[in-house]
């Protein structure tokens, strides 16, 4: 997660694909988990969504950083990339 002082649009987008690219491997283990112990999938499935909550998150910050709308104190509030 990027510093939310001092991240630009950029850096959250950045930390936005990252996760999303982690909530795939984490689907990928529950479904193998999901064949062959069945209710362990529970773990890489809670883990998928926390990843794709993030990556909703981050990518919801990016955007209120370009619109100017960020709520945190941040110099580059409402500048572009």
């Amino acid at each position: 997660m990027p510093n939310a002082r001092t991240a630009t649009a950029k850096d959250f987008d950045e930390a936005a694909q990252n996760h999303a690219n982690a909530s795939w491997i984490f689907l990928i283990i529950s479904a193998v988990v999901v064949y062959f112990w069945s209710w362990w999938a529970l773990i890489p499935a809670a883990l998928w969504l926390l990843k794709v909550v993030q990556s909703i998150s981050c990518t919801m910050q990016a955007r209120n950083l370009r619109q100017g709308t960020y709520r945190i104190p941040n110099p580059n509030n409402g500048k572009p990339d």
